[in-house]
C-alpha cells in the first residue's frame, strides 16, 4: 500500500465514524500540508500525519503542527510499537494511530495525544483559515 492510499482511506474511514464539525484532507500550514485535520463537535483541532515509514520525520511534522493543532497524531501501519518510537512520541506529546485495512476498524488509537496547551492563537487561526479555504 502507497501512503497516499493509506491517507485516502484512513481519512473515508474517519468521516464515517467520527462525528467531526469538519475534515479536510492536505491542509497547508507553515509552508507544508497537514495530511489531515479534524475539527470535532468540542472546536478541537487533531492533526494527522500518515506514513508508511520514516515515523521520525512524521513525529517532526507533529511537533510543527502542534503550533496550531489541539492534539497531534502520526498514523502508521499496524506494526509492534518500539520502545524508541513510544518514547519519541511521549517525548513530543504526539498520540499515535495505528492503520490496518485489514479490520474494519482501519485506525484505531494505539497512545492518545495529549491535549496541547502550547499552541500559539495565531497559528490555530492561520489553519483554520486554512481549513475554510479549501
Amino acid at each position: 500500500m502507497l501512503e497516499i492510499e493509506m491517507m485516502n482511506d484512513g481519512y473515508n474511514y474517519l468521516l464515517e465514524k467520527f462525528d467531526c464539525k469538519m475534515a479536510k484532507q492536505e491542509v497547508p500550514f507553515l509552508s507544508r500540508c497537514i495530511d489531515v485535520v479534524l475539527v470535532n463537535q468540542d472546536d478541537k483541532v487533531i492533526s494527522i500525519e500518515f506514513k508508511i515509514s520514516k515515523w521520525r520525520h512524521a513525529i517532526e511534522q507533529a511537533v510543527n503542527h502542534k503550533l496550531g493543532a489541539d492534539k497531534a497524531y502520526i498514523c502508521l501501519p499496524k506494526r509492534k510499537i518500539s520502545d524508541k518510537l513510544s518514547q519519541a512520541l511521549e517525548k513530543n506529546e504526539i498520540g499515535l494511530l495505528v492503520f490496518d485495512a485489514e479490520r474494519e476498524e482501519k485506525i484505531s488509537v494505539a497512545i492518545p495525544a495529549p491535549e496541547n496547551g502550547h499552541n500559539v492563537p495565531i497559528f490555530k487561526k492561520l489553519l483554520l483559515s486554512n481549513l475554510n479555504k479549501i
